[in-house]
């Protein structure tokens, strides 16, 4: 009798999505939506740039840039004609903490998609030649990224909030001198240890059944074994500052300075993370109508622009604040920032703000859910963080029952002013003081 090669079945908690799990370790989502003939990819490998050993910042990204570069089997050429010709999508990209890989086709073309994605994921062979034209290309990236003011206050300020040996002190794009360094046995050896069944997350909306999805998935990733010895998927903690802590970069012949303020922030997984994001939203997530554009830019005139963002991942990723100004302005501007930052510490949101708050949230979500891909992504967050198959049904609610208290201790969590890391890049002169 031949064993069902799938042991752990779904549970179905709408009609729609299944989640199933291959002996191996792989996770498949599948969400039918027969609109159309086409399907959304999306997945990620627990291998992104959390890996990177000390000196070799930027290979988990290195090696996701490699994927498409030639395998066993095919060239990257072939790799590449192989999903072109059928009119789909197939693509890499390294991340902090994961590599992610999204595409698109019509949903006749998904076994030969799967066999295209799985024969990157398991078998790439980094062949010398690409690698140099990749490395180039990384290198060049580096150094645009190192000649952008706001690219390089966002950096550094990472730099300055989180340890050396902390994962996310390093770019996860890696920096000149790492790139250089890493050889393809560093490639060929990170993707050995990193990538296997059991890291890796598949998501799969559109035309295609959970039953036919299933059955094809384990065509393609059935005999993946799974990785050896790849260390646990987690982020260390980190204790906050105990004092500010500035920089200033030079970038001499620069017309803007760009101001970044980094605070410890929150996990994806917190239990604060949906106040906290209420919060960011109140001070600076909200874009045209946060306090910060509101104060700063329309009546103070002090930036061209100011936005907050929470970098919440399995990690507490920073809170950032980043303004572009005059650098004549970018004094001023730093004691704004801090000043509306304090204002939310003390006082908290309104309650009209908590209003407009849960108005944009709960109104651009259903935006995002337009697409198969957006669908897609939605639950493959959902799946990444353990937030249940149920999750876009719940977000609504989830955001709806956020108190404006709880926003407030998030704020008085959070937004604290004695203890942050401040750059500023432009034309300054190096070692002053940002503020």
């Amino acid at each position: 009798m031949t064993p069902d090669p799938i042991v752990e079945t779904a549970v179905a908690v709408t009609v729609e999505t299944s989640r199933v799990v291959l002996p191996n370790g792989l996770v498949l989502i599948v969400r039918e939506n027969h609109a159309n003939p086409s399907i959304a990819l999306q997945g990620l490998v627990k291998a992104g740039a959390l890996f990177d050993p000390p000196g070799k910042s930027g290979l988990g990204a290195f090696v996701a840039a490699m994927l498409d570069q030639g395998t066993a089997t095919r060239t990257a050429f072939e790799q590449a004609s192989a999903v072109e010709s059928l009119g789909a999508s197939l693509r890499f990209e390294g991340g902090s903490e994961t590599v992610s890989f999204h595409g698109n086709m019509l949903s006749g073309d998904l076994e030969e998609v799967l066999a295209a994605l799985a024969d990157a994921l398991r078998n790439p062979v980094f062949p010398p030649e690409p690698i140099e034209q990749i490395r180039g290309e990384l290198v060049n990236e580096y150094r645009i990224a190192e000649n952008n003011t706001s690219s390089v206050a966002a950096r550094r300020a990472n730099e300055l909030l989180y340890p050396s040996e902390h994962p996310y002190h390093h770019p996860p794009a890696g920096t000149e001198s790492s790139l250089l360094a890493i050889t393809r046995d560093d490639l060929a050896g990170f993707h050995a240890r990193h990538y296997g069944p059991e890291r890796t997350l598949l998501v799969l909306v559109g035309d295609v059944t959970a039953a036919r999805a299933s059955e094809l998935v384990e065509a393609a990733f059935g005999s993946w074994e799974r990785a050896k010895d790849a260390p646990p998927f987690r982020v260390p903690g980190v204790p906050a500052p105990k004092a500010p802590r500035t920089m200033a970069v030079p970038r001499p012949g620069k017309s803007q300075t760009d101001v970044v303020v980094a605070l410890p922030g929150v996990a994806r997984t917190d239990p604060d993370f949906y106040a906290a994001m209420m919060m960011n939203y109140v001070l600076g997530g909200a874009s045209l109508s946060s306090r910060l554009m509101d104060s700063l830019r329309d009546r103070e005139g002090l930036v061209y622009g100011v936005y907050s963002g929470l970098m919440s991942g399995i990690g507490a990723g920073p809170i950032q604040i980043r303004a572009g100004t005059n650098p004549a302005n970018a004094g001023r501007a730093t004691a704004a920032i801090l000043e509306e930052i304090s204002k939310l510490h003390r006082d908290g949101p309104t309650e009209q703000e908590m209003e407009e708050a849960k108005g944009y949230l709960t109104g651009v979500f259903p935006v995002r859910l337009e697409t198969n891909a957006g669908v897609a992504g939605q639950l493959l967050t959902a799946e990444l963080y353990g937030l249940g198959l149920d999750y876009i049904e719940r977000y609504l609610s989830i955001i709806r029952g956020v108190t404006r208290d709880q926003a407030h201790q998030a704020a008085r969590k959070f937004l604290r002013t004695e203890a942050y890391a401040l750059v500023t890049a432009g034309p300054v002169e190096e070692g002053a003081v940002a503020s």
